[in-house]
């Protein structure tokens, strides 16, 4: 009788166990991932005032408005300037760093890298491609590569 009872308290023992590291396994992914994601949403950067707002809290007139919407389109055309002269500028780091990686390998490891290369570019257009079909998973995706 009393191997009976040893077996049932081993065995709830176990269950006990096994429910716990199972609650726990849940908790993290259906709490702290939250969490988490939430706190990232709630860092939300400081955003310049629309035109809309300042018309309705500076009581522009129209002409200001046109003022300013051209001042604003301006500066679009600023920041085109920018991005376009950053992405050549990061292009020919990227080039240079390749080049460089290069002449450190083999050919038969050049090759290799190459393929590499070409598996992360296309990894990397996929990804762009889900965001762009699926933009509210923003989050999410970056989570899945932790």
């Amino acid at each position: 009788m009393k191997n009976n009872n040893k077996f049932w308290i081993v065995f709830s023992l176990v269950i006990v166990f096994a429910v716990g590291i199972a609650g726990g396994i849940l908790f993290e992914k259906n709490f702290m991932e939250k969490k988490q994601e939430r706190r990232v949403k709630k860092r939300s950067p400081v955003r310049f005032p629309s035109l809309k707002i300042m018309a309705q809290e500076l009581n522009l007139t129209s002409e200001q408005q046109e003022e300013i919407r051209e001042i604003f389109k301006n500066n679009e055309e600023r920041f085109k300037k920018l991005r376009s002269h950053m992405d050549e500028r990061i292009s020919s780091i990227r080039t240079q760093l390749k080049s460089e990686i290069k002449n450190v390998l083999t050919e038969e490891q050049n090759a290799k890298f190459e393929a590499m290369i070409q598996k992360y570019i296309s990894q990397r257009k996929k990804e762009a491609e889900k965001r762009k079909r699926h933009p509210k998973n923003r989050t999410k995706d970056k989570g899945d590569k932790k």
